[in-house]
């Protein structure tokens, strides 16, 4: 799903970004179409497959060029306010 991150939010147990969902809007056949913003949320579990979430968020945040230079994880993640990522709908929130 291709999302526009408006905000991330740490916690001990689990990381959330939230944003809005682009593809509605990408793949309308009527391009002037006024269209309601759908807000997502995605949500990674820090312990559940050993941090496994964590690996996939660390490879979400090396491609995007704004993280690159952060030295932390939660610095990178932070800078992924206003970039346009793809994310799997496998963390989407329901």
């Amino acid at each position: 799903m291709i999302v526009e991150i408006t905000g991330v939010t740490i916690s001990a147990d689990e990381i959330t970004l939230e944003g809005t969902n682009l593809e509605t809007m990408l793949t309308a056949d009527d391009l002037y179409a006024e269209l309601d913003e759908e807000k997502v949320r995605f949500v990674f579990d820090r312990h559940e497959y050993g941090g496994a979430a964590l690996k996939y968020l660390y490879k979400v945040c090396q491609s995007q060029r704004k993280c690159q230079t952060a030295r932390s994880l939660g610095e990178k993640l932070d800078k992924l306010v206003g970039c346009i990522i793809s994310l799997s709908e496998n963390f989407k929130e329901q």
